[in-house]
Order: C-alpha cells, then sequence, then structure tokens
C-alpha cells in the first residue's frame, strides 16, 4: 500500500515538472497562482513571521536603500557582495543606516526550481522588499509584458537613448522600462558582461527615488 501511495506521488511530481517546463515564464507564474496561492500564502505567513522573530532577536537588520533582484542570472560568487559594497559606498551617506541588498533566484534549468523562484519572488514583491530587478534580455522584456516593471518616465529617470529597453505592457502601452548595461561601467568593473542583461523598477517599489538613482548609478558609462 505504502508503496503505491509513494509511487502515486512520484508520478504526480513528475508530471507536474513536465507541465512546467514546456510553460512560458508568464504561463507558469499564472499555473502556480491559481494552484497554490493559499500554500505561498501561508507559507509566506509563517516564513515571514519566524524569521522576522529570530533574524530581529539575532542581528537586527540594516533598513534597506533598495533590494535588488537578480532573476535567473549568475555573475560569479563575489559578485553579489561586491555590488552591494560599491553602490553602497557611491550612494548611501551613512552605510550603518541604510544598506542595498540583492537576492538571488536562480533554477538551473530544474523546473521544480524555477516554480519556488517565482513563488518567492513573487512573495518579496508583496512584501516590498525588492526594487530593482536585473534579468538576461529576452525575461527582461517578458517581465515587461506582464506588468511588472514601472516606466522609466514614472520614476523621472532620463537616460542615454541607445542604451533603454522598451517594450508593450498587458495593456499595448509601448514605453521604456529599462537599460541594457551594455554600457555600464560598474559592471565592466565586476566583469560582466552587461550588454546580455537589463535591469528596470519594479512597479510597486516603494523606494522608487532611490531605486532610480541605483538604475542610474548602473548603467553610468
Amino acid at each position: 500500500m505504502w508503496e503505491r501511495i509513494k509511487e502515486y506521488f512520484k508520478e504526480q511530481s513528475r508530471t507536474e515538472k513536465k507541465k512546467l517546463r514546456e510553460m512560458t515564464f508568464k504561463e507558469k507564474a499564472e499555473y502556480i497562482w491559481e494552484y497554490y496561492r493559499f500554500q505561498i500564502i501561508a507559507a509566506v505567513v509563517v516564513i515571514a513571521v519566524a524569521g522576522s522573530i529570530i533574524h530581529g532577536i539575532l542581528n537586527p537588520p540594516i533598513p534597506s536603500f533598495a533590494g535588488v533582484a537578480l532573476f535567473e542570472v549568475y555573475f560569479g560568487e563575489t559578485f553579489e557582495k561586491e555590488f552591494e559594497r560599491i553602490t553602497a559606498e557611491a550612494l548611501i551617506e551613512d552605510r550603518e543606516l541604510e544598506a542595498v541588498y540583492t537576492h538571488s533566484f536562480l533554477s538551473g534549468g530544474d523546473p521544480s526550481t524555477e516554480m519556488i523562484n517565482v513563488q518567492k519572488l513573487m512573495a518579496m514583491v508583496s512584501t516590498n522588499e525588492l526594487d530593482l530587478l536585473i534579468a538576461e534580455n529576452e525575461m527582461f522584456l517578458s517581465f515587461i509584458e506582464e506588468d511588472f516593471l514601472m516606466p522609466l518616465s514614472d520614476a523621472g529617470i532620463v537616460l542615454n537613448e541607445g542604451a533603454l529597453v522598451y517594450g508593450e505592457n498587458e495593456a499595448g502601452e509601448s514605453a521604456a522600462y529599462g537599460v541594457n548595461l551594455k554600457d555600464s561601467a560598474l559592471f565592466y568593473d565586476l566583469n560582466v558582461i552587461g550588454e546580455k542583461i537589463s535591469a528596470g523598477i519594479i512597479v510597486n517599489s516603494t523606494r522608487a527615488e532611490n531605486a532610480a538613482r541605483l538604475l542610474e548609478f548602473m548603467a553610468a558609462e
């Protein structure tokens, strides 16, 4: 009996992985939210409460200047710490009062991990932990189509026209939603090929002014 039960759940897992592998990012997000939203909400609440209590006691966090999502991109072991250090030194007056935080969402092509990453991203966006998104160019355009990003004009950003990334949202409205990092001095110094990636401000950012300053710094030649 137990063997049949275990085999049933294994088969369910294989079917789920195959189904997710054939979906686009948008379809995955919609599917996951439709069938797992109550689990996501419950998990977020439990993790947030437990994590907040434990972390708050052991290590009171420095408030965030901006949270940066690195979605399905990997720039090396030292990138995140160096990125946080350099941007904080350039933009934050008192680094004991604010900090730049990076958050990696890397699946390695595994469908199960992709599902977890989508859940994690949605949860962190809903709790206003993220302000900027960095992703490969094709994936970045998908985020634009899903109304995930803020038009740069809404954040008062004026950048070199040649570096702007345009796209259409779900309503078919075209605007510049991000910047390609091909000419980024910061990413050049960090040994990253910026031409393959783009960055933009997440639509519900509560620190949009800080995010705009950070994006301008990242785009500077």
